[in-house]
């Protein structure tokens, strides 16, 4: 059996999120560039059900590691999915930093990454202002 590429690998990541979406928060997602806004909506909803702090941590369970890559491959995968849909670009990994991205033309993007930052830090690292910035 042959490995998958990236781009099919993405691709599914992203269909896996489209079914993640409906199944936990009932929200369809269609590859539009305004499901981008769905997609901050959830990961906001994400942000605010990981614990805070070391208290927290003790008390309450915390999604595993993988749990939370999982996350940032389907909605990493969805929103460089909508954007090759829309722009182009090419799925590859980028070995100096070690990471799936998406090369468009000369420019890397790398929404699996920002995914973890907004799950992570919050609003500060909204997916839909990104998305707006990597569009233009």
């Amino acid at each position: 059996m042959t490995e998958p590429s990236p781009n099919e690998m993405m691709a599914a990541y992203a269909a896996n999120a489209v079914n993640f979406a409906v199944s936990n928060f009932g929200i369809a997602l269609d590859f539009s560039i305004a499901s981008i806004e769905q997609v901050e909506v959830i990961a906001n909803r994400l942000f605010h059900t990981r614990p805070k702090g070391f208290i927290a941590k003790l008390f309450r369970k915390e999604p595993s590691e993988s749990d939370v890559q999982n996350v940032c491959k389907m909605l990493g995968g969805y929103i460089g999915e909508v954007y090759r849909r829309n722009k182009g670009g090419e799925w590859q990994i980028n070995h100096d930093h070690q990471a799936i991205g998406l090369l468009d033309g000369e420019t890397w993007i790398f929404p699996l990454a920002k995914v973890l930052k907004r799950i992570t830090n919050g609003k500060k690292d909204d997916l839909k202002l990104y998305f707006a910035e990597i569009l233009e």
